[in-house]
């Protein structure tokens, strides 16, 4: 009786052609020729027996009329056939009503009406229902013939493969790098919806031109896998050894033929594409694959790693160096070199043999990918420390056996002699330093890696905000430290908008957190890349501190002070000052701000009369009191602050704030009621104001943190007048 071997492979060879059965047969059999003569034994016994059944036989030998070219089908006319698989065939069709227009029709094979090959057609054609992507092509219908076939029609894609729409119109690496984006960004919206295609290969993207937009379309999902959500079980069919997709562009899970698959299978195969259009070839040679048995295919997709796409590049001839490049618009050394860093580590990423290290999806890979397009740090790199040491130790398997060996035989009490229990020394040290070295590149990496994902939760949270969701956008910046925020001005803007949202809700002590991290961002900036702005860091020492957050105030004063340092500018060394003596400072930051008090003391009464130079003079009065009194020099805190009280344009804010320091000064000097009666000053409007709802935009009587800075001010006085 036959095994399901021969039952699976008799089906799937029933309905193919003679010179496609032959090649089904040459591979699925070809270490077994037992199993080839037994499937074509049974070929056999269905030509012996054709005679014998009726001509209305279960499976007829021709098409029904209604299904051959210029046939009808519900209504769809059939015009001509365009394509086959191992089970359906594929028509161009005509719909007559209610629109006519052209469509693709595909049919189930005569004879290929399994139960099994019903339940794997019906999901390819749920899997395409459940999506609904400008770059997926759509099913528009379905339904089944009038002898009870199924069909489903799908929109007409009538593009070029990738590869060769990319070639053919000399698209540079960087228009072949933003089409792959969008492919991409379909096949996340597929994993989305609960569908892995698990047959992506340059083939099944096909690019048309519309105007001046470059679509790809995604198609043939017949091996597709459902997940944990959409569509029902995976109904997938294998054939033979297990094999089901395309071995040039098939993940080594799917080779080794585990049920196991998720949607990092297409990753892999998202990365065979990039290697494709980026190099001219598959990374495995297809010429090399074709008609090797099906174990020593799996043995290379499983074992062995495809080259670094700048080394294949450098490896080609004359002659394919010049036309790969020649159809990328470049010269063949400045080709290797753009693949150089950031595309050999993102394309090898993605074709990670171990599907831990491969990107987590396939937006994150069109994010990296984007990264490189804007020449920002990508999160791929070299493989992880541990991985080469296991590189390491295979290369080397004699000496880190007979070290082995010898610590055996140590352990089992046996006499070495003093060369053996030298070299057992040495190795054992020379493990230890690796071990020491590889924990020191797990930390780096780790680190890195935290880094490198706070970047990728800003640029979501930054897509959030532009739909305006802000709750959304705050919910994944709550996911990262302060102290990891990425260096960008992407950066201090979405931590900006989400921290002031924050405050105006009154979350106070979560916007101290997005503003420390906005400031800690913008530190990180290069100088000259972006101006002087203090502001960020008065803001966030101000919520910070308000929060009780001593060890964040801390650093962000810190960074603050390395930032500006030797800056010339009033105004930023007048809010360095205040961000960093909010709080008591240390005998060090004091001499550290010295050069800052210098700068505020020569501009006052140097500057131009105008209202804004007349402002920014006040509020540097109330620095100089405010550090006097930090040095313990009260007397001038006292006239620094009576300065700052009676100036003209004195706000509320900083009015209060001065009297609060004014309060500290005379406790300092034994004068309690002048303190008590400073102190009652300063409170009456801080109390009124914080009894209101602080507005984040700027009014006549200050800033919303000037506030809080008062308010901090003021509880100090008090606490110190109270003891």
């Amino acid at each position: 009786m036959p095994s399901p071997i021969h039952k699976i492979l008799y089906l799937a060879a029933s309905g193919l052609g003679p010179e496609e059965r032959r090649t089904l047969l040459e591979q699925a059999c070809r270490d077994d020729p037992g199993l080839r003569r037994r499937v074509e034994s049974l070929f056999e016994f269905e030509d012996q027996a054709a005679d014998f059944f009726e001509p209305d036989s279960k499976v007829p030998s021709t098409p029904p009329e209604s299904e051959a070219a210029g046939g009808r089908i519900g209504r769809y006319r059939l015009i001509e056939r365009i394509g086959a698989g191992g089970h359906g065939v594929v028509y161009l069709a005509e719909q007559q009503e209610p629109v006519r227009r052209k469509v693709a029709l595909k049919i189930i094979r005569l004879g290929m009406d399994t139960e099994k090959v019903i339940a794997r057609f019906e999901l390819e054609r749920q899997a395409l229902a459940m999506m609904d992507h400008p770059n997926i092509a759509r099913v528009l219908d379905a339904g089944a013939t009038a002898s009870g076939r199924p069909y489903f029609v799908m929109e007409l894609v009538d593009g070029e493969k990738i590869t060769r729409f990319c070639d053919e119109r000399r698209l540079d690496i960087r228009q072949r790098l933003e089409l792959f984006i969008k492919v991409c960004r379909a096949i996340q919206h597929a994993h989305q919806k609960g569908v892995v295609h698990r047959d992506i290969k340059s083939s099944n993207i096909l690019v048309r031109q519309r105007e001046d937009q470059l679509v790809p379309k995604i198609i043939d999902f017949g091996i597709a896998k459902a997940s944990s959500k959409g569509t029902a079980d995976d109904l997938t069919l294998t054939v033979g050894d297990g094999f089901v997709g395309t071995p040039a562009y098939m993940s080594p899970e799917i080779a080794a033929g585990g049920s196991d698959i998720d949607t990092r299978t297409d990753i892999h195969s998202l990365g065979a594409v990039l290697f494709e259009l980026l190099t001219g070839r598959a990374p495995f040679d297809p010429e090399r694959l074709d008609g090797l048995p099906m174990e020593e295919i799996r043995r290379i997709l499983g074992e062995e790693d495809p080259p670094l796409p700048s080394k294949l590049l450098a490896s080609y001839d004359d002659s394919r160096i010049d036309a790969v490049a020649g159809h990328r618009r470049d010269t063949p050394a400045r080709l290797i070199h753009q693949m150089k860093r950031d595309l050999d580590w993102i394309t090898m990423k993605a074709l990670d043999r171990n599907r831990d290290r491969r990107y987590e999806s396939a937006h994150g890979l069109a994010l990296d990918v984007e990264r490189h397009l804007r020449h920002e740090p990508v999160i791929a790199g070299p493989p992880d420390p541990f991985y080469r040491l296991g590189k390491l130790v295979r290369r080397n398997k004699v000496p880190f056996a007979t070290g082995f060996l010898a610590f055996l035989a140590l352990l089992g009490g046996l006499a070495l002699t003093s060369w053996l229990l030298a070299r057992e020394h040495e190795a054992l040290m020379e493990q230890e330093r690796l071990r020491w070295v590889a924990e020191e590149a797990r930390i780096a990496e780790a680190g890195l890696r935290k880094k490198a994902e706070a970047g990728e939760t800003v640029a979501n949270a930054a897509v959030l905000l532009r739909d305006n969701d802000i709750a959304a956008a705050d919910a994944l910046l709550a996911q990262a430290a302060p102290r990891d925020a990425p260096a960008s001005l992407e950066a201090v803007n979405v931590f900006h908008e989400v921290g002031t949202w924050l405050f105006e809700q009154g979350r106070w002590d979560e916007a101290a957190d997005r503003f420390a991290a906005k400031a800690l961002a913008f530190a990180r900036i290069d100088k000259r890349e972006v101006e002087a702005v203090t502001i960020h860091f008065v803001a966030a020492t101000a919520l910070v501190c308000d929060a009780g957050d001593d060890e964040l105030h801390d650093r962000l004063r810190k960074v603050a002070i390395d930032r500006f340092t030797g800056t010339s500018d009033p105004y930023a060394a007048d809010e360095v000052v205040k961000s960093c003596l909010i709080r008591p400072a240390p005998a060090e930051m004091l001499d550290e701000l010295q050069p800052f008090l210098s700068v505020i003391e020569e501009h006052i009464g140097e500057g131009p009369v105008d209202e804004a130079n007349k402002v920014m003079e006040a509020w540097q009065m109330l620095s100089l009191s405010l550090a006097a009194y930090r040095s313990g020099d009260f007397d001038r805190a006292e006239e620094w602050a009576r300065r700052c009280i009676s100036h003209p344009a004195g706000t509320a804010s900083r009015v209060a704030a001065a009297q609060a320091v004014l309060a500290m000064s005379f406790e300092a000097r034994g004068h309690h009621n002048e303190a008590v009666a400073e102190c009652r000053l300063a409170g009456e409007p801080i109390e009124l104001r914080f009894a209101e709802t602080l507005d984040t935009q700027w009014t006549p009587d200050g800033q919303w943190f000037d506030w809080i800075i008062a308010r901090l001010l003021l509880r100090e006085a008090t606490s110190g007048v109270e003891e």
